[in-house]
């Protein structure tokens, strides 16, 4: 018995034993790996996201927000990479320094390029020694199938305008995507808003909006992008701090009104397509009924210089039940608005296209320094010396003194002296580090300058070349699009970059490799800065019944060079203009000159047309050249459309090249700055007021009319409907023809200025009245038949030759002259 327990107990100590061996290591290890990961730093996290609600588009700007956290007791530096693919399927790397504080959270916001037909990038997180730290990869909701119109909301009630979303636009060539946006996160610069197409507020206070995100969406729509208003109940808080720059004159207070929304939605009967809306009659500075509902304008629209901002009668979230049964009356509404070549450029950037800023910059800045080009005259001359000298001289005189057999060793020497003699004058024409040719824009206000350079960065060698950049500048590079529609290539984050954008303190810093020897870089230059010197031309000018008075003052320290005003259809040319002086515009003649052809203008202000041929040995004629080429590029890119102010133009004479440059000293630099102002310009005198009738866009009823050039094509007979404006008496009508500058120049053949018969409607006989088509001015007693009671003018074009085709005939500019009643 004893012995039974004796072996239980030794049973039990020995289990135990084993135990304690097998579980002592495994504590031991627990208590030294907790130990270690106490003492090992906590990392720091990322997390990336992009765009609005989720969506990106190609070839624009797209936001990319970057949440940092740093647990650990140390402060973290490093530096921030974004990988991504240009349209032309190379690689470009944008990166930034990153400093997170001990023990922080924060957040950076980063405007990123894409390119087309591109879905991805790499955001990658690096630390001071350059090693990797974290990476992500986002994926874009891009559409490849079908192009998007990005459609940002602001809206108290943003869920009343879902019916927005997803329509399809010109036979479903485009379709809306809608995003929310609010006031906490709107972007307080327009490169943030750049991957919007349309802006619509409504249902909403815009004064929550600050200066700078207000400012933000007036240089976006500037750039060619559409803001539109609702109005309804809320009329003074959504139009808000816009009213002031947008209204002709006071609306009256919001009332019901029965809106007939269109006769295609009458479902039921005539009288099913009406329903009851607040609405506010608004007129707009020069602008023009889109839409109409009997004398009430529904939606009216207004040039922007390049953009687009409309104003509806009624706020959009008051339609909402009928727009989700009607979908097609939101179609209507941006087919409206969108000129066909808007909709073609929306839609062409997902089809092959979206390569028109290249090639338009390219046409501009890939010429180079006038003064690299040989002496092709002196050059001649060495060649035929060497040739006289080294043959029939060079043997008389050897064979004078008897040494002819030293003559071919004359000859290499003579060779290698005329070598170096042309290696020396070429010195000048030769490139030996990287070099820029340019062309900026410098567009100067009272409160800031607009700066936007276009540079074309090359080198002489096949070698990788970096250049340091002025870092107040944003920097977008300029690619191509292939029309091949070749497949995309994969891209995973891990192959050579060809350009890299590096951004620092001191610079931005751009890096190319892979390189071809002077195969062009493209880029893209912009800042904004305050005038706080009161720089820029600045003047006092009246423009009145095809007279110009006042004053243009140049606040430069520098002299300026074929300064010109332009006007809607109107030029008057100035010249030159010394630092700080004030000419007089009394006497000057005005030119009426054709609208679409942005060459012949160019021409005429840079004294291009002077030039029979082309003539590259002449500096006079090169200078000519690059001034007309940045000219055209500034009329086709941010001159279009109605404009009711003056603006001046004038090229720069005194400024040092290459300003966007961080070390200047370094690079060779050649190129030209355009200097732009725009000016208020008075129309009234004595009373009386004389104004464009294309402040509003006519109405075209029939035939094919061309608004953008204010002409007819075709065979067809084309009646256009003027208005007017209620607010005047008329007094008179004058037709501006073109100018003989442009009509009578051989080199302007394309310039054809309408002939034919010119008929106006005669509202108490209700029918047509044929016109002297030589007669330019019509008298208020002669125009009392034709005008109706809104003042309104419909007149009919007939083309001379019925049975040929007369492309673009430049119709006669209408100017109204009255009293404002």
């Amino acid at each position: 018995m004893t012995g039974h327990i004796l072996r239980r107990y030794l049973g039990r100590l020995t289990a135990a034993l084993i135990l304690w061996t097998m579980l002592t290591p495994t504590a031991v290890w627990a208590a030294q790996a907790q130990e270690e990961t106490a003492s090992q730093p906590e990392e720091v996290t990322m997390v990336a996201d992009y765009g609005y609600d989720g969506s990106a588009k190609g070839g624009r700007y797209v936001p990319v927000r970057v949440s940092f956290t740093n647990p650990a007791s140390q402060p973290f530096e490093g530096r921030l990479q974004i990988l991504v693919m240009e349209t032309d399927f190379e690689i470009y790397r944008y990166s930034m320094p990153v400093t997170l504080e001990a023990a922080s959270e924060s957040q950076e916001t980063v405007n990123i390029p894409l390119g087309l037909r591109t879905d991805q990038m790499y955001v990658v997180l690096l630390d001071d020694k350059g090693q990797e730290v974290i990476r992500q990869r986002l994926k874009f909701n891009i559409s490849l199938d079908v192009a998007e119109l990005m459609v940002g909301v602001l809206s108290d009630t943003p869920e009343k305008l879902q019916y927005l979303d997803g329509v399809g636009i010109n036979y479903s060539l485009l379709r809306t995507k809608t995003t929310v946006l609010t006031a906490d996160s709107f972007p307080t610069d327009e490169t943030g808003l750049d991957l919007m197409d349309v802006i619509l507020i409504t249902n909403y206070n815009t004064n929550r909006l600050n200066h700078d995100q207000t400012d933000a969406i007036l240089e976006w729509v500037k750039k060619g992008e559409t803001l539109i208003f609702g109005t309804g109940e809320r009329v003074a808080e959504t139009l808000g701090r816009f009213a002031g720059d947008l209204l002709e004159e006071p609306y009256q207070q919001p009332s019901k009104l029965s809106v007939d929304m269109g006769v295609e939605y009458a479902t039921n009967g005539p009288g099913d397509s009406f329903i009851d809306l607040s609405c506010v009659d608004i007129s707009l500075k020069g602008g023009s009924v889109i839409l109409s509902n009997d004398e009430l304008p529904v939606l009216t629209a207004v040039n922007y210089e390049k953009g687009t901002i409309a104003v509806a009668a009624y706020d959009f979230k008051d339609i909402a039940e009928f727009c989700q049964v009607q979908r097609s009356y939101v179609a209507k509404i941006f087919t409206s608005l969108f000129s066909e070549d808007r909709i073609n450029q929306l839609s062409d950037t997902l089809y092959g296209g979206g390569s028109n800023q290249y090639w338009s910059v390219q046409s501009v800045i890939n010429t180079g320094n006038v003064d690299k080009l040989p002496n092709a005259v002196l050059y001649t001359i060495l060649i035929l010396a060497y040739i006289i000298f080294s043959g029939p001289v060079m043997y008389m005189l050897f064979k004078k003194y008897q040494i002819r057999k030293y003559y071919r060793t004359g000859i290499v020497v003579s060779s290698l002296i005329f070598t170096g003699v042309i290696y020396l004058v070429g010195c000048k024409t030769r490139f030996r580090d990287t070099f820029f040719t340019y062309a900026t824009i410098r567009d100067v206000s009272e409160e800031s300058i607009l700066e936007s350079t276009v540079v074309n960065m090359r080198t002489p060698y096949n070698q990788s070349y970096s250049a340091a950049i002025d870092p107040l500048y944003t920097v977008r590079p300029i690619t191509r699009n292939y029309y091949d529609m070749r497949p995309v290539p994969k891209f995973t984050g891990t192959e050579d970059y060809r350009v890299a954008i590096d951004r620092y303190t001191e610079d931005t810093e751009i890096s190319v490799h892979n390189v071809v020897a002077f195969n062009p870089q493209y880029f893209q230059l912009e800042k904004k800065t305050e005038n706080t010197e009161k720089i820029g031309l600045t003047g006092d000018i009246t423009l009145f019944d095809g007279s110009i008075y006042g004053t243009v003052t140049n606040r430069y320290d520098f002299a300026v060079e074929n300064a010109a005003i332009l006007t809607y259809g109107q030029l008057i040319m100035l010249g030159r203009i010394e630092a700080g002086e004030t000419i007089s515009l009394d006497g000057l003649e005005v030119l009426n000159y054709p609208l679409s052809y942005t060459s012949a203008v160019a021409k005429r202000i840079t004294g291009g047309y002077q030039y029979k041929k082309a003539d590259i040995n002449d500096k006079n004629y090169l200078k000519a050249l690059q001034q007309t080429k940045l000219l055209v590029y500034y009329l086709d890119n941010y001159l279009t459309g109605y404009i009711p102010n003056a603006r001046i133009v004038a090229f720069s004479t005194g400024e040092e090249e290459g300003n966007f440059l961080a070390k200047k000293n370094r690079y060779e630099c050649s190129g030209l700055t355009i200097l732009t102002s725009t000016v208020s310009i008075n129309t009234t005198r004595g009373g009386e007021v004389c104004r464009s009738a294309l402040m509003r866009r006519p109405n075209a009823t029939s035939g094919n009319y061309k608004a953008d050039s204010h002409s007819v094509f075709g065979i067809d007979p084309t009646v256009l409907e003027y208005s007017l404006g209620s607010d005047l008496d008329v007094e008179k009508i004058t037709f501006n023809r073109l100018s003989p500058a442009f009509t009578e120049d051989e080199k302007y053949k394309y310039i054809v200025p309408f002939h034919g018969t010119v008929s106006f409607y005669n509202y108490d006989s209700s029918g047509y009245d044929l016109m002297d088509p030589d007669k330019m001015v019509y008298t208020d007693s002669e125009l009392r038949p034709y005008l109706s009671p809104s003042n309104t003018m419909t007149v009919k074009y007939m083309p001379e030759n019925a049975s040929e085709y007369n492309w673009d005939s430049l119709l006669p500019i209408p100017m109204v002259t009255g009293r404002r009643k």
